[in-house]
């Protein structure tokens, strides 16, 4: 369970976490991110392989001087979606010298590619126009802390795949710092009023609400296997479990809300999807549960 106590500390099942911080991206003179691969500097004679996390884009960012030599667990946060759980044993070097500053090295195998996932997670959220914000829990019973957390929520940039959080075909276009080249922000490519998304986001909770439907994912490829599972509202609430009757069940280690601020992003991207164009990197850039957000629209008739 999460709840928000002002603006100041967050409750994480039994732990009160304290704010410390927006992670903000450093911006050049024209309000642009600036943005960096360091691998593009590197010229590699060993044929090093990036790291899943490696490919980039990266940005910038620091916590000043708070956390110095402070062991705990930190959250992330966009908006009330929770992102990501670590642990540290010093603050301020994890974020100012780890997640914050990307390394040439952190970027090939070998290296510390969750720094380079969730530096792309913070640049990915900023470029989508949302912010990400840090709060922590000082303990020195952290591992535990860490592992019951992660256990009991399932955040969703926790322990999964890979997640390419900046569309690939924008790639061309990036902001790189050392080039001097500006990027566009990247939004979808579909004009969506609020009073239409408002209208379909009801629609999504009337037809869910109070009742337990078993829908399955649709894959636009032959060779992926469909996964059934459970969509139910409850409370103008959205959530996602696994399938009870059908098989193969998806596998949600725990029932999942999906925010309307998830629909929002992914409302837009269903349409095109649905006009046959290319999506996946920007459906993952996105939201976790894009496949989930798929079927569910489509079952609507969305």
């Amino acid at each position: 369970m999460i709840s928000f106590n002002g603006v100041n500390s967050i409750m994480i099942e039994k732990f009160e976490f304290d704010f410390i911080q927006e992670l903000n991206p450093e911006c050049g003179s024209d309000g642009s991110i600036k943005q960096f691969m360091p691998q593009s500097r590197y010229e590699n004679h060993n044929n090093s392989r990036l790291n899943a996390h490696g490919k980039g884009p990266f940005c910038k960012f620091t916590i000043g001087s708070k956390g110095v030599g402070c062991r705990g667990v930190y959250a992330l946060f966009s908006g009330e979606e929770l992102l990501y759980i670590g642990l540290c044993d010093d603050l301020n070097r994890r974020f100012n010298m780890g997640y914050g500053n990307i390394s040439l090295k952190n970027c090939f195998v070998g290296g510390q590619s969750t720094n380079c996932k969730i530096n792309s997670l913070v640049l990915s959220r900023y470029l989508y126009g949302k912010k990400v914000m840090m709060y922590f829990y000082e303990t020195d019973n952290h591992e535990q802390v860490e592992r019951t957390l992660i256990q009991v929520l399932n955040p969703p940039y926790n322990g999964f795949g890979v997640y390419s959080t900046v569309p690939s075909q924008t790639q061309k276009n990036l902001s790189i710092a050392n080039k001097n080249e500006r990027m566009p922000l990247i939004t979808p490519n579909v004009s969506i009023d609020n009073k239409n998304l408002n209208k379909n986001w009801n629609k999504i909770i009337n037809k869910f609400n109070n009742t337990k439907i078993e829908l399955h994912t649709t894959p636009k490829s032959s060779a992926r296997v469909p996964l059934w599972f459970t969509v139910y509202a409850t409370n103008s609430e959205l959530y996602i479990d696994n399938a009870k009757n059908n098989r193969p069940s998806s596998k949600i280690s725990y029932p999942r809300r999906l925010s309307f601020d998830e629909f929002t992003r992914m409302y837009p991207i269903h349409l095109k999807r649905e006009t046959g164009k290319a999506v996946s990197a920007e459906a993952l850039a996105a939201s976790h549960n894009q496949v989930y957000w798929y079927a569910i629209m489509k079952n609507c008739g969305l």
